[in-house]
């Protein structure tokens, strides 16, 4: 277990791409998503869509997420305080939440646990499951009308990742037991036309889903600036 843990803490500052000196002399700040660095996608052989078998029920909770047409992001606590406002990579086009249940629309706003195994960091993970996807409970999934990135969402930490998704367009995104798997209806002639990456592989980026180790000290009316 501690081998594990180690290895998922150095596969995650592996995955922390560096900063970029160069952006910030020429006054660009980089947008979160630039930031990403690529994934291992895995090529596989094309097969054609099936239904996903046994997905996970839907969670509730007093979590709220809105989500625009435009991209526009936003989550807030049981007492309707705002913890996150951010933005997306494009405007939406499909959407999915927990372990890979689809949602009707890809904007609207909807009620998430407080509290999911994300929630405990890596340790509140089964690494070892043949079906992950209960262990993504809380999560909500966008896939961005770009189709260059899937924007994951932890409302219970107020957390966003965005993954790099492979080349193509159309793409089909599929919830599997052991793997996420990706699939072009549109790409260039002799390129791969379906991808996949296993969960394991996923964990550094969704490391970052989790709690903050020291979260921001609160302030208060006599002190609205408190410091360390």
């Amino acid at each position: 277990m501690r081998l594990g843990a180690l290895f998922l803490i150095s596969a995650v500052l592996a995955a922390t791409p560096p900063s970029d000196p160069g952006s910030s002399a020429q006054g660009h700040q980089a947008l979160p998503w630039e930031r990403a660095s690529p994934l291992d996608w895995q090529a596989e052989p094309w097969v054609p869509p099936a239904v996903v078998p046994g997905l996970p029920t839907a969670s509730q909770g007093p979590m709220t997420v809105l989500l625009t047409g435009d991209g526009t992001l936003r989550i807030s606590d049981a007492r309707g305080l705002v913890l996150l406002l951010a933005g997306l990579p494009g405007r939406p086009l499909r959407a999915w939440r927990d372990g890979g249940v689809p949602l009707d629309t890809a904007w609207g706003t909807w009620g998430f646990p407080a509290d999911s195994p994300l929630g405990q960091g890596l340790g509140g993970l089964r690494w070892g499951a043949d079906d992950f996807r209960p262990f993504l409970r809380g999560l909500l999934w966008v896939l961005e009308d770009g189709e260059g990135f899937l924007t994951v969402v932890h409302p219970a930490t107020a957390q966003v990742i965005h993954l790099p998704l492979p080349p193509g367009r159309d793409l089909r995104i599929r919830f599997l037991p052991d793997r996420l798997e990706v699939a072009a209806g549109d790409v260039e002639k002799g390129a791969p036309r379906q991808w996949s990456i296993p969960w394991m592989g996923l964990l550094p980026r969704l490391a970052a889903l989790g709690p903050r180790p020291n979260p921001p000290k609160v302030g208060t009316a006599l002190a609205p600036f408190p410091k360390d």
